[in-house]
């Protein structure tokens, strides 16, 4: 009996650290209102990657409409994206998966920093991020984590295909080779894989 519950609290104990891990591995974001430090980030140059105290890599570009930063963390599949208007002032932030497509909500600020929109980027996806990263680990496509500045790296963006909402994958088979494929946003049914042939300029 005294061994049924050791393996009672050891397997609730490994599930509440399974838990845990799922939710480290995701960036935490929240619907308050932010402004970024500009006269910092001006002392960088555009599009350069920095990493923080706390291991966490920082891409800052400006143009003339305002700022962008994503922020990288190494152990996870998901980036912050941070949009700002000129002022400083937030524009909108989401998160986005495989430094590609937004997911979960957008959130949209006006200029002076008034929430004006929560946006569900995940309508129509019933298959979602973790349904993709276990597709790709059964079949052996890697999916890179956090920041990489160069090589060809697997890109999973959200599309529309056919009048439906997809995901479409695409990773390096070969020195010149890419293969596509395209899932079904709802059900994750494959609906198209091909390959194309790879140009590194």
């Amino acid at each position: 009996m005294e061994k049924l519950f050791v393996v009672f609290f050891l397997g609730l104990f490994l599930q509440c650290q399974s838990q845990e891990l799922k939710e480290t591995m995701i960036p935490k974001i929240s619907n308050e209102f932010e402004k970024i430090t500009i006269q910092n980030f001006k002392k960088k140059k555009d599009d350069r990657c920095i990493e923080t105290p706390e291991a966490i890599k920082e891409t800052f570009s400006a143009s003339k409409t305002g700022y962008r930063v994503s922020i990288y963390h190494g152990d996870t599949f998901y980036k912050l994206d941070k949009s700002y208007y000129k002022n400083g002032y937030i524009k909108n932030k989401s998160l986005s998966f495989n430094m590609g497509s937004s997911v979960g909500i957008l959130y949209h600020f006006d200029k002076s920093g008034r929430l004006i929109k929560e946006e569900n980027t995940d309508e129509g996806y019933n298959f979602k991020p973790e349904n993709i990263i276990t597709y790709c680990e059964k079949n052996k496509i890697d999916l890179p984590k956090g920041y990489h500045d160069s090589g060809y790296q697997t890109r999973v963006l959200k599309q529309d295909f056919e009048g439906k909402k997809v995901w479409r994958i695409s990773h390096q088979i070969a020195g010149d080779k890419i293969e596509e494929i395209i899932l079904d946003g709802k059900t994750g049914k494959e609906l198209q894989k091909k390959t194309v042939p790879f140009y590194n300029p």
